[in-house]
């Protein structure tokens, strides 16, 4: 065996170093088709309701802030917000799935989302996030039928991954929904408050 310029033993008739220096595989793995077509999405609970949201819609997640009060807007329009200095539309999960009213908690959160085609960037309010996970496209049904459950419109699929089932939220059926809402005003001359029900 042969030495390196840092007297590392080489092994001429393997990968070239043996013993802690030795690489016995690829570099890449032998696992990389596996990882290509996964999806990623955000649990997220509704209600008590755990559903999956797609990542490739989501900007950021922020803690819930005051929301200014949009008079006559749409029942599922929450308020605005003022998101450094850019005035946002809140869309309620629950109001928009026919869910009941609730209160908000330390753990309510605001997904702000944006829609290049519709040129929209709202933020949606959740009751929680719960994690986040890879799915590959066998892991998501879309050919279910729609179930006779709240919200079912919302829905573009159902997670069948483990032994969990989840309801995958259709972002872009929401936030065409919010884009046609008449309350995607940027006026703030309604009161402030910090309900999220």
């Amino acid at each position: 065996m042969g030495v390196d310029a840092w007297g590392n033993e080489l092994d001429e008739s393997g990968s070239g170093y043996s013993g802690l220096f030795a690489i016995r595989k690829s570099l890449d793995g032998e696992q990389s088709a596996e990882f290509v077509d996964k999806m990623q999405f955000i649990g997220i609970k509704i209600a008590g309701e755990g559903f999956l949201l797609s990542i490739d819609y989501i900007n950021e997640i922020i803690m819930l802030p005051n929301i200014t009060y949009v008079p006559n807007s749409a029942k599922y329009i929450e308020g605005v917000v003022n998101l450094r200095g850019t005035i946002l539309p809140v869309v309620n999960l629950r109001k928009m799935m026919g869910m009941p009213k609730g209160d908000p908690t330390a753990a309510t959160r605001i997904i702000i989302c944006k829609e290049e085609n519709l040129n929209l960037r709202v933020g949606l309010l959740v009751d929680n996030i719960t994690f986040v996970i890879s799915l590959l496209p066998d892991d998501v049904d879309t050919s279910s039928p729609p179930s006779a459950a709240s919200g079912h419109e919302m829905l573009n699929g159902v997670s069948k991954h483990g032994s969990s089932v989840s309801g995958v939220l259709d972002l872009q059926r929401i936030l065409a929904i919010a884009a046609d809402g008449k309350a995607l005003s940027t006026d703030e001359d309604g009161a402030s408050s910090d309900h999220a029900a």
